[in-house]
């Protein structure tokens, strides 16, 4: 009889079941019943319970019995093949046959057909017992001061847990010097977008991308993590589609009092985390969204979108595409838009942009750029505590939340609020120069930062119609400044 051989491994498997092994005790076996081993295939780091039968290991080795290379397929033990009872039918229905190395298990009898559904019902449910032994592992190891395992945090490492069982986490020296490098600068004034430009442009690079994105570097500045505190409590559930999809969010692991557990040793302090939170936190703009979409609509986007006028009507000019000319187009859309305007306009964007760059720059240009600088109280209980009633409040909105319990922490929490907050405070601002003049920032920076410091000194930009028909003459862009 002619056997393929299929061995696999997945990542909890403990060592007993190696792919090395596996495929020895295969060829042992074929040698010693004189059956003739056509080949064996495997699937390495696969779970039959994440990936059911779509293996390419298993996708071969049935494709080479189908083709007629081999009349059974020999596996080391059943559970190597399937986990699922309906899979372990599935299979046997589609006229697979099965031997094992180490069971009384061959498929092409009666009995051995049936001895193997009954090992599979076993093999099923110690699956199911090995996914319970590690989810409460998971749960139970962050509360004894142990890393359970996954993504390491950026900033930290895994060392040795220094009770000699298991694994926690420590700085990393080079990431942990990134992290307060770069909380540094933007508590220093500096924006996280030019942070990240600092950063990447250091050779510093994150562990899962090219580069740092300002998106990225400030959820790790906001982060628990930093803070040395871990997040549990994550629960998945199987929907009818059979997808898993997440029913719990994790939680920050709290003490008896509520107030979040400081597990690795942290990489910024508290105040500084809070200070981080508050200086990028994002205030939604009434109308902003819809007007974000709009512009995204448009066809070009240029440095006085939005910002320039037409002179007959008032409308704002449009950046269009000329098909004539081939060059972009500043163009009164009062006609397309159903307004009346005694007399349109069209002027190419490249002379007028440069006429206000040159203007803007006259003016501008020698002095220092500065920005605002918020600046918070340096009350480090209070801000634990102010934190602990944030967090505690998100987790009421959580399914499956226990209002209960979250109501008494939160009331305990307002209390010692209360009592901390006996000397109001409110954030005051500045304004610090960033070192750099607004000639060297034009010049570093991409339209969409030109057009923020546009905005920002208030610019007012007028344009008069042509005097003569097809000549230029950058007399007609004006600029001038809203100082309210």
């Amino acid at each position: 009889m002619r056997v393929v051989g299929y061995a696999r491994l997945s990542r909890a498997t403990e060592e007993s079941t190696a792919i090395v092994r596996q495929r020895q005790a295969i060829a042992d076996t074929a040698r010693a019943r004189g059956w003739e081993l056509v080949g064996i295939e495997e699937d390495n780091d696969v779970s039959a319970t994440r990936t059911r039968l779509n293996r390419p290991g298993l996708n071969a080795a049935r494709e080479r019995l189908a083709r007629g290379e081999a009349d059974a397929v020999l596996v080391w033990k059943l559970d190597r093949l399937a986990r699922s009872v309906v899979d372990f039918g599935l299979l046997l229905d589609s006229g697979l046959q099965i031997i094992s190395c180490t069971e009384s298990l061959d498929t092409t009898t009666a009995m051995g057909r049936a001895m193997a559904e009954i090992l599979q019902v076993f093999a099923a449910m110690e699956a199911r017992t090995i996914g319970a032994r590690v989810s409460s592992a998971r749960r139970h190891l962050p509360t004894v001061g142990r890393f359970p395992g996954g993504i390491v945090p950026y900033g930290y490492r895994v060392v040795p847990h220094p009770s000699g069982v298991g694994r926690a986490l420590e700085p990393d020296p080079a990431e942990a010097a990134a992290v307060r490098l770069a909380a540094t600068h933007v508590l220093g004034g500096r924006s996280v977008y030019a942070v990240c430009k600092s950063l990447n442009e250091a050779g510093i690079k994150p562990r899962r991308a090219a580069q740092w994105s300002a998106s990225s570097l400030q959820r790790l500045l906001r982060s628990d993590a930093v803070l040395g505190r871990v997040r549990v409590g994550t629960e998945y559930a199987k929907g009818p589609d059979g997808k898993k999809r997440k029913v719990r969010s994790a939680t920050v692991l709290r003490d008896e009092h509520g107030m979040p557990v400081q597990q690795w040793e942290p990489i910024l302090s508290l105040d500084e985390v809070e200070r981080l939170r508050a200086l990028t936190q994002r205030t939604p703009t009434p109308g902003r969204a819809e007007a974000t979409a709009e512009g995204r609509r448009r066809k070009a986007s240029r440095v006085l979108s939005g910002l320039i006028s037409c002179p007959g009507c008032d409308g704002t000019l449009v950046a269009k595409s000329r098909r004539s000319a081939g060059k972009p187009v500043y163009a009164c859309q009062a006609s397309a838009q159903g307004r009346k305007c005694e007399r349109g306009v069209v002027v190419e964007c490249d002379r007028v942009e440069a006429e206000v760059e040159r203007q803007f720059l006259a003016v501008f240009g020698r002095y220092a750029v500065v920005e605002q600088r918020v600046r918070l109280r340096e009350t480090g209980e209070l801000a634990r505590v102010t934190e602990a009633i944030r967090t505690t409040s998100e987790e009421l909105q959580h399914p499956g939340a226990d209002i209960r319990a979250l109501a008494e922490r939160l009331t305990k929490l307002h209390a010692e609020r209360v009592r901390l907050d006996a000397v109001p405070s409110d954030p005051t601002s500045e304004l610090v120069e960033t070192g750099k003049s607004f000639a060297e920032e034009w010049e570093a920076r991409d339209y969409l930062g030109r057009r923020e410091l546009l905005i920002g000194c208030g610019a007012v930009i007028g344009l008069a119609y042509a005097k003569q028909r097809g000549k230029w003459d950058p007399a007609r862009v004006s600029l001038a400044f809203d100082r309210r």
